[in-house]
């Protein structure tokens, strides 16, 4: 979809549809409508109680008067109530009606917001994130789609367009980053393996000058006493590793560390999951997918950081080698774990990671990313990412961040009263806690033992917002959603200032 910023009278714009964007209240551009479609559109309007909803849409012809083809009146909600996050809604409705009618060519007359640089950002990303399809192996569907696809959008802007075309460059890298990632979760457990993490990561850093690679494959993890990781994979054919991705600017401000789950496929274990449970386990590397994401932007960003992305990747299965419960490993950096559920094995190989990244990176701020646990979506439902971090400025800089590109994340506490619910008789920690309470922030706690106390660390649950299993907010169409990218690379950006 190429978008272009143009200076043009909505009237004289050539499209098979043309898009206005209608709050309620609004009058002025109603006025001007009615006039041009021969003073019919307000009756219409009252006839059928439009009520400019978001996304609520009111379909003319252009009747001659406009030389678009079609005109959709389009919803933007309440006038006083429009922000970044309505835009970038509004634009992804834009793609879904655009497709329902076949328009190759599409104009839109831009809305207003006070704040134009968030204006221009929110609808390229609403317009570039909805019209994202996973169609791989659904050839016949691909084909109409191709038919379907929108092939060029011209926004009606009356703000600079050199500055325009600017910040949409730097939401186009976001964007890349996230489409990234949905491509990685949304491919099925059989074609991303724990070595095919490791090839996105080296084909990442091949591209790039100032990203560099270090790869851990099973004899180097041995080596080097990567416990909890080794333990995890021992029941999967498929060989485990451990991928450090290293981005240095020349005098970088700040190193940061980001940590993501890469379990390709989470089977439970010899704690087996049900066959239900177990249907959408491959997006059990949604974390690792994000940090990638993450990186393959960063090849076109210059940021003055030094980002390390670490990602423990293997699959968790059952077999007669597969690590059992009530077995004791001990985990990089001499920790012990009994190991009492292995269907909690997101949050081990995460603690060899941690582990890691505390002793040798030494990093001046560490997040981790998983999919954690289900008791997330129990508290926070399917939408909403669980922050949890002792570390005030750090909890505000991520909400910041998050609540500039959309993607909503609330904060749970990290209670150090309950940490005594993982003692174990014979081990130093065990792997699950005693009773059913607090599951997402007894994931936090956990992954907290692992990191030193002087190190800023957050731990950020994506097991919800990963994946949308129906289509729900506009530009995210059904399937993986790449969270978290556009909210670390703010975030990312925000270090910097």
């Amino acid at each position: 979809m190429k978008i272009n910023f143009v200076k043009q009278k909505y009237q004289r714009v050539e499209a098979d549809l043309l898009v206005v964007p209608v709050a309620s209240g609004e009058s002025q551009k109603l006025n001007e409508l009615d006039k041009a479609l021969g003073g019919t559109l307000k009756d219409e309007l009252a006839r059928v109680g439009y009520d400019a909803g978001l996304g609520a849409a009111l379909w003319r012809d252009g009747g001659g008067a406009i030389k678009a083809d079609k005109v959709c009146l389009l919803g933007l909600g309440e006038q006083g109530e429009i922000n970044h996050e309505t835009i970038r809604r509004w634009a992804g409705n834009i793609v879904q009606k655009s497709r329902k009618v076949a328009a190759r060519r599409v104009a839109i007359v831009a809305p207003k917001l006070d704040d134009a640089d968030a204006l221009v950002g929110a609808l390229v990303e609403g317009l570039w994130l909805a019209d994202y399809r996973f169609l791989d192996y659904k050839k016949e569907e691909a084909r109409k789609a191709e038919n379907k696809a929108i092939r060029e959008v011209n926004i009606i802007y009356d703000g600079a367009r050199s500055r325009a075309k600017e910040v949409m460059a730097q939401a186009a890298i976001g964007v890349l980053g996230a489409i990234f990632a949905r491509d990685l979760v949304n491919q099925p457990s059989n074609m991303v393996h724990p070595r095919d993490l490791a090839a996105a990561a080296a084909n990442i850093a091949e591209q790039s000058e100032r990203i560099d690679i270090e790869t851990f494959n099973r004899e180097a993890l041995t080596k080097e006493g990567f416990g909890a990781i080794l333990a995890v994979a021992k029941g999967s054919a498929e060989e485990p590793y451990l991928v450090h991705l290293i981005y240095k600017a020349d005098k970088p401000l700040e190193r940061v560390a980001l940590v993501g789950k890469g379990i390709t496929f989470d089977s439970g274990g010899l704690s087996l999951k049900t066959a239900e449970s177990m249907a959408d386990m491959k997006v059990d590397m949604a974390g690792a997918a994000t940090v990638l994401g993450v990186f393959r932007a960063l090849m076109l960003a210059d940021l003055p950081l030094e980002i390390h992305g670490l990602i423990p990747a293997c699959e968790n299965m059952p077999s007669g080698r597969a690590a059992r419960p009530g077995d004791v490993i001990t985990s990089y950096g001499g920790k012990t774990i009994e190991i009492i559920n292995t269907d909690a094995e997101g949050r081990l190989i995460l603690a060899d990671a941690l582990a890691y990244a505390t002793k040798i990176i030494k990093p001046d701020i560490m997040l981790d990313l998983a999919t954690l646990t289900g008791a997330a979506m129990v508290a926070l439902g399917e939408t909403v990412a669980a922050l949890m971090t002792p570390d005030e400025e750090l909890a505000r800089s991520i909400t910041r961040a998050a609540a500039a590109t959309g993607e909503n994340i609330w904060r749970l506490p990290l209670v150090k009263d309950y940490l005594p619910k993982y003692r174990s008789d014979i081990a130093d920690i065990k792997n699950i806690h005693d009773d059913k309470w607090a599951g997402a922030i007894m994931g936090g706690l956990f992954l907290r033992e692992f990191v030193d106390e002087s190190i800023p660390f957050a731990h950020i649950d994506i097991a919800g917002p990963v994946w949308a299993a129906k289509n729900g907010i506009s530009y995210n169409p059904k399937g993986a959603t790449g969270f978290g990218v556009r909210t670390l690379l703010e975030w990312l950006r925000h270090l910097t200032k």
